[in-house]
């Protein structure tokens, strides 16, 4: 194990993971105390060990990132989500050729969202230390047991990748994984702004169409201001407060003292802005007040036919040992189920289940059973699938 703090070092590194054409990584990040995640650690594992590159001392990373984006090197993680999401907002990075071996497991038949140590002792018999689980991982310089454990959380990847790799090639599925995980890949993926975040703070629900207006600004000033002084956004106003200030809007900043929760240091320190912001979605034009959006849930009608395929998803799935939930969810479900009502089925908003491997799989038959064929359900005998379906073609 070496720890990186030089860009020497670092150069040296990439030229490692170039000869090896694949590596692994891990991020360590402290999320809560900031607007954005804090980098604390970046854990690397290569075919010929496992390096911790130091990004409070180093921290040009960008040599490294330029092989996470290079479709010709292959990078296996674990449960990529989050840390995929850092290395795009703050370095502006998409992977190239990525392979999350958590998404892989539920398609090798290990378990939906299965842990990183449950999988290695699993899969490598191996047990790892939770000592360090809660650390911070800010301190400087970092113990023995930091790195040892932080080390661990890569140095097993590979082996891993290996493992779950020909397992997937013995069932055939090792597409379908690979598949899954390039949709990492895509800008889409993280781009995601969701324009109407406001709506969803807690106890906005009492408010009428002028008072989401004021929420609107508020919460778009407690935001900015939060990123600005880069803290948590909680941290500068509570959603309980961004309520208060919207059902009561101030006038003037000693009228903040009246909303009960609010500190003397908040108003000093934030006051002439809640109320410039709490103003200005008042003065909102009366054809332009925000308003909640209707009700767009399905039907009874169609949550008990959404029901109906999930049962039968569950038992395709069942049946081919794989995670239902890699099949589809209950909203794709729904989405399907209006799609082929409204005939759309072949429109640009889509579905996963009408298209690949998921389609050849499961999609084909819940589509079928839509258009009115019919399927026979009978309990099964104790040494077969517990459920037996058979699918028949239309019959009326």
């Amino acid at each position: 194990m070496t720890l990186i703090t030089t860009s020497d070092a670092l150069g040296k590194l990439c030229e490692e993971i170039d000869q090896c054409g694949r590596f692994a990584i891990d991020l360590e990040f402290i999320p809560e105390r900031t607007y954005r995640p804090v980098l604390c650690l970046v854990q690397v594992a290569t075919d010929r060990g496992v390096h911790l590159i130091d990004p409070l001392v180093q921290q040009d990373l960008m040599p490294l990132w330029h092989r996470f984006h290079d479709e010709r090197i292959r990078t296996v993680i674990h449960a990529a989500s989050q840390d995929l999401d850092l290395i795009y907002d703050q370095f502006q990075t998409l992977p190239g050729n990525i392979f999350d071996t958590q998404v892989a497991s539920g398609f090798a038949g290990l378990g939906y969202q299965i842990g990183y140590g449950r999988l290695v002792a699993q899969l490598l018999n191996v047990s790892l230390s939770k000592t360090e689980s809660f650390t911070d991982w800010l301190t400087r310089p970092l113990t023995e047991a930091q790195l040892s454990y932080a080390a661990d959380d890569v140095r097993h990847l590979l082996p891993l990748y290996d493992a779950i790799s020909a397992r997937l090639n013995s069932m055939g599925r090792f597409e379908w994984a690979d598949e899954e995980c390039k949709r990492y890949c895509a800008p889409e993926h993280f781009e995601d702004e969701d324009k109407d975040a406001y709506l969803k703070v807690k106890g906005a629900s009492v408010l009428d169409r002028r008072g989401l207006a004021v929420l609107k600004y508020v919460f778009n000033w407690r935001d900015q201001t939060a990123q600005r002084l880069n803290k948590p956004p909680r941290t500068i106003l509570s959603d309980s407060l961004l309520v208060e200030v919207s059902r009561k809007p101030p006038a003037k900043v000693e009228d903040l003292n009246r909303i009960r929760g609010m500190r003397p240091d908040q108003i000093k320190g934030f006051g002439q802005g809640i109320v410039r912001a709490a103003q200005e979605g008042r003065s909102t034009p009366d054809g332009e007040l925000p308003s909640w959006p209707a009700s767009r849930g399905p039907s009874k009608r169609d949550v008990l036919i959404g029901d109906m395929l999930f049962a039968v998803l569950k038992v395709i799935a069942y049946e081919e040992d794989l995670a239902t939930e890699l099949l589809s969810t209950r909203d794709d479900l729904q989405q399907l189920i209006k799609m082929h009502r409204e005939n759309k089925l072949g429109g640009e908003r889509s579905t996963p289940l009408i298209k690949g491997w998921r389609y050849e799989l499961a999609g084909k038959r819940l589509i079928g059973l839509l258009e009115g064929n019919d399927l026979t359900i009978s309990v099964g005998s104790m040494d077969s699938s517990p459920i037996e379906m058979k699918f028949n073609a239309k019959s009326r």
